[in-house]
């Protein structure tokens, strides 16, 4: 029985020919829209505004009905379309065929599409703001960008295009997409980097009409924290995937694809506390527009260097080779267009003030750029290395982790420091004496914890990085504290009210606030589990144990089976000691068919999680009765996990907080940017 039936669609066109004209028809609705945005401005014809508005509108509905109509084919299984034969197979279970959507290269690029569409759509139809002017000319830079991933679906490699010959089952999804963190990680990939998309628009809409002022950044912000929210929890659950799938035992390499995905995160971050000072005192202006188009640029990169196949990678799952000539000539003509329209219009980015005192908030969120900027470079230069020494005829090199902690490790440590000192600092000029007072009592929390983390340790390394934490910490805590004694002695109200009242007053200051705290428990939990962790390699015959930190680990065998037809081997590991009193572990590898060659084994590794450390076991290989496991003990890697649920919230918080009115007056939309 054949599978690629040819399903039909509306009018009983089949999906296929469906499918590519409504990616026809988007292409043509986004270069209406562009031709009558043009034609309105250069007229003054609201008329033709109006048009181009609409037309926009109607191409991101298209968008939404060409990826229902691509996600009707893969649930069905209609393998006449060749991306459903190459990512989904009839036994695929319909979670993942759900999510095959993005596994291949062209159903990326139209996951792309789809999330800009729906910014898109947001931008055109929200409610009126200040800055509306802005508006119409954002949504055509919006445009066109969609135009390129339009002009690659349909010229270089569309998702509808159809199989040769008869398929009667499907290739199937990679086993490493096979697990249901991988089924919302890309997505929420994607929705971080296009959402980066919309603060570059109206920065190059206020360039172009001289509007650099507080109006792009009023437009902007909640969309960018938004983009930011969900690169964050991206990044996090990309990491937690790693760590639960590959059997390495760690959860970041420093792969170039990961470091895609951190890049445009840093800078994004670097432009958040940036428009805090554009928005309060007139400064950094020209900073913050290089700062959303570097960060746009960044977002171009990491999809070329995700799916270009240039680059050979765990996370990458496609080798559209042909394509990445394309993706070069895109980013080079988007960063051509961006430096000249920043020169044409430089004297409109002149800031309203001078600084006032090297000391001062303003100094600390320039050191911050000035740090978060550094690292963004050494990363780039450590991903982009390789590339350039290959393409101009040297040796493969590999830049590998030692060189990342190297550079990243101090910078990560000094933007730590400089969480703790920024609250204590004012803005336009500090009392130094006033500040070393405020930092007198967490400076002695610092002490403290460094001394105490020295004598249980007996490093010096992990000492220096707990008290510069908790030099940092106590600071936070000692905002909220002041925060909350304000609040109840001001209103006399109950510590419950108080605590709740003083929160939601300011949310996006405190949410702030919470996001440093995740921070701190992540840097944690990243620190202790990369300089204190225990690993060894054993092979084992049942009943024979082996002892890693406070760990014994005794293994009882193996065993085999054929759960949904595939051939699963597993060790049975008893692990006895420390805070997991006896707990049973089972790292198992399955062996997933190929449509070609024999069945590929894929391992899942077996890991019991703690508070204070992870027992991590991997099995690595057998004979007869004898199996080779991979211990790891690695402490406070749940930290990593906390502290990123932490930030999340923290973004929460800040979001929850309404938009101000159109009315509200500059000086108080500052204020919110402040926090």
């Amino acid at each position: 029985m054949g599978y690629n039936r040819g399903d039909v669609g509306l009018g009983g066109i089949h999906l296929a020919t469906l499918g590519r004209e409504l990616l026809l028809l988007a292409a043509a609705l986004v270069l209406w829209s562009l031709i009558a945005y043009a034609v309105g401005y250069w007229r003054h014809s609201a008329r033709f505004i109006a048009s181009g508005r609409g037309s926009a509108i109607a191409f991101s509905i298209t968008i939404v009905v060409a990826s229902t109509v691509l996600w009707h084919a893969l649930v069905t299984g209609d393998f006449q379309i060749l991306a459903v034969a190459q990512e989904t197979s009839r036994t695929l279970p319909l979670a993942y065929k759900v999510t095959a959507f993005w596994s291949g290269f062209s159903g990326s690029l139209l996951l792309w599409l789809l999330v800009l569409s729906v910014y898109i759509l947001y931008t055109a139809l929200r409610p009126p703001r200040q800055g509306r002017s802005l508006v119409n000319p954002a949504i055509a830079v919006m445009e066109l960008v969609a135009l390129f991933y339009l002009f690659v679906l349909n010229v270089l490699d569309n998702p509808f295009a159809v199989a040769s010959g008869t398929v009667y089952e499907g290739a199937g999804l990679n086993p490493l997409l096979q697990y249901p963190e991988m089924m919302i990680h890309p997505l929420l990939l994607y929705s971080g980097y296009v959402g980066l998309t919309v603060p570059f628009a109206f920065a190059i809409a206020a360039l172009l009409l001289r509007r650099t002022d507080l109006a792009w950044l009023q437009q902007t912000r909640r969309t960018t924290l938004v983009a930011w929210l969900f690169l964050s929890a991206g990044i996090a659950l990309g990491a937690h995937w790693s760590y639960r799938v590959l059997g390495w035992g760690g959860y970041w390499a420093w792969d170039p694809v990961e470091n895609a995905s951190f890049l445009p995160w840093i800078t994004a971050t670097a432009f958040l506390h940036a428009a805090t000072v554009q928005a309060r005192r007139g400064m950094m202006r020209a900073w913050n527009a290089i700062l959303v188009i570097v960060t746009f640029l960044l977002t171009i990169l990491g999809t070329f260097i995700t799916r270009s196949g240039i680059v050979n990678s765990v996370h990458t799952f496609s080798n559209e080779g042909g394509v990445w000539p394309y993706f070069l000539g895109y980013l080079a003509i988007a960063s051509a267009a961006s430096i000249a329209l920043l020169i044409w219009r430089r004297a409109s980015l002149r800031d309203d003030r001078e600084p006032e005192g090297v000391v001062s908030k303003e100094g600390s969120f320039l050191l911050n750029n000035v740090l978060l900027l550094g690292a963004a470079v050494a990363i780039l230069w450590g991903t982009l290395y390789p590339l350039i020494s290959q393409a101009t005829g040297g040796l493969p090199v590999t830049v590998g982790p030692p060189f990342y902690d190297a550079v990243f490790g101090p910078i990560a440590f000094a933007v730590i420091l400089l969480m703790g000192v920024c609250p204590l600092v004012p803005w336009r000029q500090a009392d130094l004496r006033r500040l070393l007072r405020g930092l007198q009592i967490p400076f002695g929390f610092g002490v403290v914890a460094a001394i105490l983390t020295l004598v249980f340790t007996h490093s010096y390394l992990p000492a220096v990085l707990v008290g510069g934490l908790w030099l940092t910490g106590a600071t936070l805590l000692r905002e909220f504290y002041l925060g909350y004694r304000a609040r109840r002695a001001g209103r006399h109200e109950n510590p419950l009210r108080a605590a709740v009242g003083f929160l939601s007053a300011n949310r996006r200051r405190y949410g702030g606030y919470v996001v440093h705290l995740g921070i701190l428990v992540l840097a944690a939990g990243l620190a202790f589990s990369t300089l204190q962790q225990v690993q060894r390699t054993v092979t084992l015959s049942p009943g024979q144990s082996a002892t890693i930190g406070e760990y014994t680990v005794t293994f009882q065998g193996l065993q085999e089976g054929y759960p949904q037809g595939l051939r699963r081997v597993a060790a049975r590991l008893m692990v006895t000691g420390g805070s997991l009193g006896r707990v049973q572990l089972t790292p198992q590898q399955t062996f997933y068919p190929q449509i070609s060659g024999p069945a590929q084994p894929m391992g899942l590794p077996a890991l019991r999680s703690g508070p204070l450390a992870d027992v991590y076991t991997v099995l690595s290989g057998w004979t007869g009765s004898h199996a080779t496991v991979l211990l790891i003990v690695e402490p406070l890697v749940s930290w990593i996990w906390f502290g990123a649920l932490i930030v999340v919230l923290g973004i929460l918080l800040s979001l929850s907080e309404p938009p101000e009115s159109p009315s509200t007056p500059a000086r108080k939309e500052a204020v919110a940017w402040s926090s």
